[in-house]
């Protein structure tokens, strides 16, 4: 393991020298993220912290900085996380991070192809068929087209749940209790048939399954169901219904027998407005990011637009990685025309005055925020507070009820 002339040597292989969160395996200058950050970024959320939560936030706050800022690949590990001497040892030609690259489907076909002889035929019986059913499980529950190195945290709440699920698939256990909250959110109806047998087996291997859904087809599926309600809030909390989906739909009481009875109907169904005289559009050539291939997109100007398809095929990148940024970079006269990297021209953004994404990211950037800080009416509850007689007399200020200020928050927990 060493070389004479340039004196290079190099330690045993071991499986630690392929995994990013272990310091024999991740690449020195990112850490195994991947990526890296400007060091002005964490100075910045620092400085944040401080003038806004005061100095007991900071360590809270030096956590986040990297989930805020803006990163950019790794130079030296090229996204990969893995030191060099992991990312050039090759099993027929592929290197880890290559493998990593590939989607399950890709890579449980790659598998299928390697072929070993001798000493080799003998290490790899025991492996090979181990990383094949894995990545059965994971086409089983449609994520196929998921690449093996993809980060956790780009994924949808529904891939987590089923990435979950494939793993449990795995472990042939018995007589365990499963609990699941909407794992059809956001899936194509193609996808959710496929996930509806994932659990079924996972049923009929012996255990239980407890599922939160709002799914017809879930429902139709389930050996009990128990609806809850009548309304939401104050006004919920109560077993309307409990039995079959027969029992549900006998229930004068239930709401969703009445929605699976009578679907509610669009009032201009039938009658779609005509895209005809639309004046404005914005269209955006040549998108190409993670699943797009360059692709030229076009959406009117001043009607709702829907983006759909099935799972992995690209909808998430288009909206978030292209669209938004695209309109957002404009508006900000910033000009990303032909620049290669997600798309070569985006025009009619001029008509637009203004872009906000609203996506299922936390409302708040620390623990402490609230609905009602994120809507900023607790200021104005804050301020009416400190207008009361006794508040002014005593000299209350606004800060005196937050819980972000010292001498307004419980200083058992800090707020």
């Amino acid at each position: 393991m060493s070389c004479p002339n340039c004196g290079r040597a190099f330690e045993e292989l071991d499986p630690r020298l392929f995994s990013f969160n272990s310091p024999h395996g991740m690449c020195e200058e990112c850490g195994g993220f991947g990526e890296i950050w400007d060091q002005d970024l964490q100075t910045g959320a620092n400085r944040d912290g401080e003038s806004v939560l005061e100095s007991e936030l900071a360590a809270e706050r030096e956590s986040e900085w990297i989930d805020e800022g803006e990163a950019r690949e790794c130079p030296s590990c090229h996204g990969s996380r893995l030191n060099p001497a992991a990312r050039h040892v090759r099993v027929q030609g592929y290197t880890i991070d290559q493998f990593t690259d590939l989607s399950a489907g890709e890579a449980a076909r790659a598998i299928g192809k390697l072929r070993f002889k001798g000493r080799d035929q003998t290490v790899a019986a025991g492996l090979i068929p181990e990383i094949q059913q894995r990545l059965r499980f994971m086409e089983t529950v449609g994520l196929g087209y998921l690449a093996l190195g993809r980060s956790a945290k780009t994924l949808s709440g529904g891939e987590s749940q089923r990435i979950r699920l494939a793993a449990q698939l795995g472990s042939n256990l018995r007589g365990v209790l499963y609990v699941l909250d909407e794992p059809t959110i956001g899936l194509h109806p193609r996808d959710n048939q496929r996930l509806l047998e994932t659990l079924t087996t996972l049923r009929n291997k012996g255990n239980s399954l407890i599922v939160v859904e709002h799914d017809e087809e879930t429902m139709r599926r389930a050996d009990h169901i128990v609806d809850l309600g009548p309304r939401a809030g104050i006004h919920g909390g109560e077993v309307v219904a409990s039995g079959t989906l027969s029992d549900i739909r006998k229930n004068p009481n239930s709401e969703t027998a009445r929605c699976l009875k009578s679907p509610l109907c669009h009032p201009i169904r039938g009658s779609r407005r005509s895209l005809r005289d639309v004046e404005n559009w914005i269209e955006i050539c040549g998108a190409r990011a993670n699943n797009l291939k360059n692709i030229d997109v076009r959406l009117p100007v001043g009607r709702l637009s829907v983006i759909t398809g099935i799972s992995g095929s690209g909808k998430s990148t288009l909206m978030h990685d292209v669209i938004w940024p695209a309109v957002r970079d404009q508006l900000n006269e910033r000009k990303r025309a032909g620049d290669g990297d997600l798309f070569k021209l985006v025009s009619g953004a001029n008509e637009i005055e203004a872009v906000y994404e609203v996506d299922q990211s936390p409302i708040g950037k620390t623990s402490r925020s609230t609905p009602g800080t994120y809507v900023k009416v607790f200021d104005e509850i804050r301020n009416l507070y400190a207008q009361l007689p006794v508040s002014r007399m005593r000299g209350y200020s606004a800060s005196r009820f937050s819980f972000n200020a010292e001498r307004g928050r419980c200083e058992t927990c800090k707020g």
